[in-house]
């Protein structure tokens, strides 16, 4: 927080894009590592390390992730990011008509007064550059997460078997924390034994990171599907994501239950994309249901957000300040 530096903070909660480009334009891949490096330091991040297959290059940042395909670029970034600064420079190298598909995705933050902008400054300048509308999907006072996606009439629609899952975890238990903390257990060898976030879907490839004095993240693929993992695991703010592409096959709930057995947070936000029509399924778990909210879009896809908490065993001690 800027305005105590006593307390270590750093805002875990995302900002992400997804771009998608029409049949028959050149390959986004072909594009090359250089012109993608550029766009992730337009988001004032760098690139840590990649990983390829034939399908997808998977970039691990220094502020969370970017996958590459030949037809569409997700990027994920975090903390004090400008997410909107890197979709303009995506624009200058991938014709705006060329563009078939793009959304714009921010959580609601925990400290947004440091934000250098929030979502409805990104709005209008998202809109000078493509046609677009957006949405907000929660209440503004609770959490929630913004959205704003390419309106252009005669999209076609997006494929039958194209669906993200999110689960957004808020109030990680201490015992969760400890192994993504500054301390003497603190190795990708003990994360990977102590903890299945390498293994939440089997056959996957594995780059992962840990940051200095703390955090950690993973990008995982295999063939076109991806998954990736951010830990912000400091006391004030603690914050993990999970998003996968993973086309589920009746496993879905048990993923959901894998993440939240591993992280134990006190809250969650699972957000669910799918085309529209294909049935964004109600998607349970062990945590009571607060907040739903379903939406079609006019780009083709259905969104289904859905807030969940662990309702307190009891009344809790306050907690004495050093001040």
């Amino acid at each position: 927080m800027a305005n105590d530096p006593t307390i270590r903070f750093f805002e875990g909660p995302e900002k992400k894009v997804e771009l998608v480009v029409a049949p028959g334009g050149r390959s986004l891949r072909d594009l090359g590592g250089q012109t993608w490096r550029r766009v992730v330091e337009k988001a004032r991040a760098f690139v840590i390390s990649t990983i390829s297959n034939a399908a997808c290059d998977a970039y691990l940042l220094s502020e969370s992730s970017l996958f590459v395909y030949d037809d569409r670029a997700i990027l994920i970034t975090c903390g004090r990011t400008t997410l909107v600064d890197a979709v303009d420079e995506m624009l200058r190298v991938i014709p705006a008509e060329a563009v078939q598909l793009l959304v714009y995705e921010r959580k609601n933050e925990h400290f947004p007064e440091y934000q250098p902008s929030n979502f409805y400054d990104d709005v209008r300048r998202l809109k000078e550059l493509v046609p677009g509308r957006a949405f907000r999907f929660g209440d503004e006072d609770d959490h929630h997460i913004h959205l704003f996606h390419l309106h252009r009439a005669g999209s076609p629609p997006p494929p039958a078997d194209d669906m993200t899952l999110e689960i957004l975890m808020h109030g990680i238990q201490a015992g969760s924390r400890r192994l993504f903390c500054s301390g003497p257990d603190r190795t990708l060898g003990a994360i990977h034994e102590q903890t299945r976030v390498g293994r939440i879907l089997p056959g996957f490839t594995i780059d992962d990171h840990l940051f200095e004095p703390e955090g950690y993240s993973l990008n995982a693929i295999s063939g076109a599907e991806y998954y990736t993992i951010h830990v912000t695991p400091q006391e004030i703010g603690s914050y993990v994501s999970f998003e996968t592409n993973h086309r589920f096959r009746g496993d879905l709930e048990e993923t959901v239950r894998t993440v939240l057995e591993i992280f134990e947070p006190k809250s969650c936000d699972i957000v669910f994309f799918c085309p529209t029509g294909a049935g964004a399924e109600p998607i349970g778990c062990d945590y009571e249901l607060r907040t739903e909210v379903v939406q079609p879009l006019d780009c083709g896809y259905e969104v289904r957000f859905n807030h969940f908490f662990k309702p307190p065993r009891g009344p809790q001690s306050a907690e004495e300040l050093a001040l």
